[in-house]
């Protein structure tokens, strides 16, 4: 008997590998739910009437948090309309932590409290934002500068695919990873300087680090954009995305991409 898995965000970052490796799994019906044009499964947090079709009778769903105020709100009504469905959360990193009230703990609160299986996945930094022009992709490439307010506290980055490798193996065994919450990091914690390191040596130019106040980086944002970025830089530099955590190799059985490799593997996104 086949299960039918929905993924949300599905050519976000870990979404599109997440796809990937279930549709190499026979026994998967796997829908892919996306906002962009043209998607297989129609699926718009901003749009509920997208949402029945995209969960009915879905056996999981891996559920990309959507960043916006209403997410905790948007995640119970999702989950209300199909609660027996396991469903994986892609959070963040010292989310579990949090005031209960925090934005971030109030959709990890939706989750657990409403669905009847539940797995939270709580990443470090991707290393794919270095490769993202919405992030710091350009800075690189064109001025030589990876920026970023950290107050010189170290980041445990990840991989994406390794995100999606621990998420295909929980949606895989749901009743093996009920009610379990997984901190996904990669081997090292790097602080701004160590990263721009990593990029000069292997990109063979001088990658400088910036390491500014927070304020630079949230002029003109909306207020809670503003709010949502200042937190989460305040919890970089209090040092909540150092970590290490082997919950990669443990459920994967392989360990986590380095920076390193990473970079090695992505140069040409910087030339």
């Amino acid at each position: 008997m086949s299960r039918t898995v929905l993924v949300t965000g599905a050519r976000g970052k870990t979404g599109r590998e997440v796809v990937a490796r279930l549709r190499r799994r026979p026994g998967l019906v796997v829908r892919e739910g996306s906002s962009q044009p043209g998607a297989a499964v129609p699926f718009s947090w901003g749009d509920p009437g997208t949402w029945p079709d995209a969960v009915k009778d879905v056996d999981a769903v891996y559920l990309m948090r959507p960043d916006v105020p209403e997410a905790p709100e948007h995640v119970a009504g999702l989950i209300d309309l199909n609660p027996a469905a396991h469903v994986v959360l892609l959070s963040e990193q010292g989310a579990g932590s949090l005031a209960a009230g925090h934005w971030a703990r109030r959709v990890e609160d939706a989750v657990t409290g409403r669905a009847a299986g539940w797995t939270v996945l709580r990443p470090s930094w991707f290393h794919q934002v270095l490769t993202d022009p919405r992030f710091y992709r350009d800075d690189i490439r064109a001025g030589r500068v990876f920026r970023l307010p950290s107050g010189g506290a170290p980041i445990a980055w990840v991989d994406a695919r390794d995100i999606a490798a621990v998420a295909v193996a929980v949606l895989l065994s749901p009743l093996d990873h009920h009610g379990r919450e997984y901190t996904i990091t990669g081997p090292a914690a790097l602080p701004v300087r160590a990263v721009a390191a990593e990029l000069s040596a292997h990109l063979g130019v001088a990658v400088r680090a910036d390491d500014p106040p927070a304020e630079q980086g949230l002029e003109g944002l909306d207020p809670w954009l503003r709010d949502i970025l200042a937190d989460l830089y305040d919890r970089v530099r209090a040092g909540g995305f150092a970590p290490l955590s082997p919950d990669v190799e443990r459920i994967t059985g392989r360990r986590p991409t380095s920076m390193g490799e990473f970079i090695a593997a992505h140069l040409e996104e910087w030339r």
